[in-house]
């Protein structure tokens, strides 16, 4: 179905790529208007934090291009988002139009996860404004509750 796939944490190389996919993801998925200039700066502070530690950015790589991307984190008070300490949270999941609904995304989210437990986490989370059916099919469930910083719900695995 697919040729070679790579996941791999981001690096300066791929700023520009990471910002192209970012400017999509705001402007095509949430519509969202987003200057070039803002999503530039925002992307570059997400790559500094990706490189402290701080939140955690993976690529996803087709055939060598870059077609998707993860952010996550486990919860601290040192990040912009802490509302579960010591809990794993993915942040944000992208991949592109054309190759959604093939298992890419899920790829993503089982690498963060991976990475996620292999750090001593017990328990994920996310928030989502989205149906949840992806997420459902992750396994993760509506948690009931919604989130104090965004308003949106919680999903919880």
């Amino acid at each position: 179905m697919f040729g070679n796939i790579e996941i791999r944490p981001f690096c300066n190389n791929d700023l520009y790529a990471f910002t192209e996919m970012f400017i999509s993801y705001f402007r095509d998925d949430f519509n969202f208007k987003i200057t070039d200039e803002k999503a530039e700066k925002l992307c570059s502070r997400i790559g500094q934090e990706s490189k402290s530690g701080i939140t955690l950015l993976d690529m996803l790589l087709l055939d060598g291009k870059m077609v998707g991307f993860i952010s996550y984190q486990i919860d601290t008070p040192n990040s912009d988002w802490c509302e579960r300490e010591g809990w794993g949270f993915i942040r944000e999941i992208y991949v592109d139009k054309n190759l959604r609904g093939k298992g890419l995304g899920q790829k993503l989210v089982v690498h963060a996860e991976k990475n996620l437990y292999a750090n001593g986490v017990e328990h994920v989370y996310l928030t989502s404004d989205e149906s949840g059916q992806f997420w459902n099919k992750c396994g993760y469930k509506d948690a009931g509750k919604i989130s104090e910083i965004n308003n949106d719900p919680i999903y919880e695995k």
